[in-house]
């Protein structure tokens, strides 16, 4: 899809919104938020709901899907953040060999077009967030070619002219004989690059005054456009087996970019579920690192997990709320379940379950990050023998016109949920079960922001209760992690005396969370009662 059609799709099926009322809005579809007293002094980012993007060619537009700029109007998602994949000009399907870091891939149209949705997306208050692939390269990238022919006549001892010392060493090149693990020869030559994702993506040599200059220039001619801020790629392999060097680096990076943009937003994808090693990422300054701990890609990751054992691991849930917060110290936790590289949480079986996981982390601190197509309830998995293309399919709009193609390379295409047209009529739908705990997020600002305490936890019935507290105010979030069982709750003897929201799973039968005559809330099965 070119990024004028992406703007339409994004604008007229509401996933753009605008918003003149802040308490309504600001903690929505971004997903950073955390705890003031703690976060750095990024405070619109900390209060985001993101929504991570692969754009696909597409035949039509499709509208305000994300947020259609009308706070009158409940059509739309109300996310406030959008993440796009990379859309620099590349050799693949994915675009994470980047030919051309001035350039937009044609698949996805013009730098004018970026312009553009950028220039829209900021009309409805949404920030806009572009991947930056610092790493590596494509091996078709001009840079590379001038470096292959420099470091060839470096190691021939021929006199170098000013651009060719710039080039010799712009790539991290091995001169031995053997060819180490995690390089290639280059193709008739004695030397080989270092290339850990892929032979066609040889990796920069981070230690070159001339690539650091070059990954400035870069983030400078995006944030003279009016992008937002970068979400940066592979960042623990800028120094492959050193954090201590990568984490200088992203110094310097955050350094370059808050120099131009005080208020950008930058969010780093450091793979890891060590938390101390993630804790040590964050001293360098940048505003978010993911928190894959909480994902799919950890098989005792928390956001999945606590709704185990009948509810009984509802601690683990608790422990993970401590936790987000705790890893990004002064920084802005991101959260998220899923995105391009894991296989999608979304269950075929029990979509109760699954939307009761979403609600679980829209009640997280920090900038929350929801992958494309979960809102509608899209599956695949990148296991085994199945492609990463399987996790990149297009979502279905279901209108009869404009539906993706999907990526070649795909073996699995699968939709066992309506599309996104029906699921707007459907009040019972995973996509209005979204709209409605995104809606809850943006107008309890404590939930993004608050200082997290335990007020009662009872892991026999599943239930956890918890305050969060920001700037003087204070609401309680009460969970039942029970699929089967309602609970029964005394929260008036906790000081809290209103119910200002409630999250529950199955709207069809009208069952809400209930006052009982003694003053105590009852809870049906997968719900969440937010309280002051």
């Amino acid at each position: 899809m070119e990024l004028t059609e992406a703007k339409e799709i994004l604008k007229n099926n509401g996933y753009l919104v605008e918003s003149t009322n802040k308490t309504e809005i600001d903690c929505s579809n971004w997903h950073w938020v955390k705890s003031m007293s703690s976060y750095n002094n990024n405070y619109y980012y900390d209060t985001l709901s993101d929504v991570e993007f692969y754009l696909e060619e597409c035949d039509e537009d499709y509208g305000d899907y994300i947020n259609d700029g009308d706070d009158t109007t409940d059509e739309d998602l109300g996310m406030n953040g959008i993440w796009l994949m990379p859309i620099n000009e590349a050799g693949s399907y994915h675009k994470y060999d980047v030919i051309d870091y001035y350039a937009i891939d044609s698949d996805y149209g013009t730098m004018d077009d970026l312009v553009t949705l950028i220039n829209e997306c900021h009309k409805r208050g949404i920030k806009l967030i572009m991947d930056l692939v610092l790493n590596h390269s494509s091996n078709s990238n001009d840079m590379f070619n001038k470096a292959v022919e420099a470091h060839e006549k470096y190691l021939a001892g021929f006199t170098l002219s000013k651009e060719e010392e710039k080039y010799k060493d712009f790539y991290s090149f091995s001169d031995t004989a053997s060819v180490p693990t995690g390089y290639a020869r280059v193709p008739g030559k004695s030397f080989s690059y270092e290339c850990n994702f892929s032979g066609n993506m040889p990796e920069f040599n981070c230690d070159s005054q001339y690539v650091r200059e070059e990954f400035q220039n870069i983030i400078n001619f995006y944030l003279d456009k009016g992008i937002d801020g970068f979400r940066l790629d592979a960042v623990k392999y800028y120094y492959m087996g050193n954090n201590a060097k990568c984490v200088e680096l992203l110094s310097e990076i955050n350094k370059w970019v808050k120099m131009k943009n005080p208020n950008a937003y930058v969010v780093g994808e450091c793979w890891e579920l060590s938390d101390k090693i993630i804790s040590a990422y964050y001293e360098s300054g940048i505003d978010s690192f993911f928190n894959f701990e909480a994902s799919v890609s950890n098989p005792y990751g928390y956001l999945l997990n606590s709704i185990n054992q009948e509810g009984r691991f509802c601690y683990k849930y608790y422990d993970g709320l401590v936790s987000n917060i705790e890893i990004a110290g002064s920084g802005i936790p991101a959260p998220f379940i899923n995105n391009h590289d894991t296989p999608r949480f979304t269950s075929k079986g029990d979509i109760n379950r699954s939307k009761f996981q979403f609600a679980l982390l829209q009640m997280m601190n920090g900038s929350t990050f929801t992958y494309y197509g979960d809102e509608v309830g899209m599956v695949g998995t990148n296991t085994g023998t199945n492609p990463d293309q399987n996790v990149r399919i297009p979502i279905l709009w279901g209108s009869g016109k404009g539906d993706c193609t999907p990526p070649g390379g795909t073996t699995v295409l699968e939709y066992p949920y309506d599309t996104v047209s029906s699921q707007l009529n459907d009040k019972n739908s995973i996509l209005n079960y979204y709209k409605k705990v995104l809606l809850i997020r943006n107008q309890n600002p404590e939930i993004a922001r608050g200082e997290v305490t335990l007020v009662e936890m009872d892991r026999e019935n599943a239930k956890l209760f918890v305050k969060k507290t920001y700037n003087g105010s204070e609401i309680g979030l009460i969970f039942n992690f029970n699929a089967i069982n309602d609970l029964n709750v005394n929260y008036q003897s906790f000081g809290f005396t209103e119910v200002v929201g409630q999250i529950v799973i199955d709207s069809s039968e009208e069952k809400y969370i209930g006052i009982q005559e003694d003053g105590s809330l009852l809870l049906p099965p997968y719900s969440i009662a937010i309280v002051k």
